[in-house]
């Protein structure tokens, strides 16, 4: 069966996937957001076959998530996050907190993140609504419109959830 393009869906998760959704996506970015740039340094924290790792790379360069910047070093280059790549920084938090708080033993040994001026760990990724409340997945509707549109000309998407609403 072949996979269906998901670069042009509608769907911003369709679209997100189609740029970072595999494993090794993941794990290179989750490298750089915390100050990897170099391919060999990638290779050797990752583990990831030196092909599939410069195509992963690539890739990320070519949708503009990485920029390649010499190094300062003067025989190589870097791979340096973008805006759009830094971007990614909350989405990357979010899937580490649930992977905290569902997937690990209290026994197990994990990586955590702290703020480095206070040393705390970071508040709870949550969803919150304009009037500050938090969101659960039952407070959503799903609309759709053009991204210049105002929110106002959305029209509701259809989805069991709208016929409950």
């Amino acid at each position: 069966m072949k996979r269906r393009d998901l670069g042009t869906s509608p769907c911003p998760i369709d679209r997100s996937l189609s740029e970072v959704g595999d494993t090794w996506t993941l794990q290179i970015l989750r490298d750089a957001m915390h100050g990897v740039t170099r391919f060999t340094d990638f290779n050797k924290r990752i583990g990831l076959a030196s092909n599939i790792l410069s195509a992963r790379l690539q890739k990320l360069v070519a949708v503009g998530i990485f920029e390649i910047q010499d190094s300062a070093l003067g025989n190589s280059h870097e791979y340096v996050l973008t805006e759009k790549g830094r971007d990614f920084h909350a989405v990357l938090s979010a899937l580490r907190q649930w992977g905290q708080r569902h997937l690990f033993e209290d026994d197990e040994q994990m990586t955590r993140v702290i703020d480095a001026r206070t040393g705390q760990p970071p508040r709870h990724i949550s969803l919150t609504a304009q009037d500050g409340r938090e969101l659960t997945p039952e407070d959503m509707l799903l609309v759709r419109s053009r991204a210049a549109d105002p929110i106002e000309a959305a029209v509701p998407v259809d989805t069991p959830r709208r016929h409950k609403a």
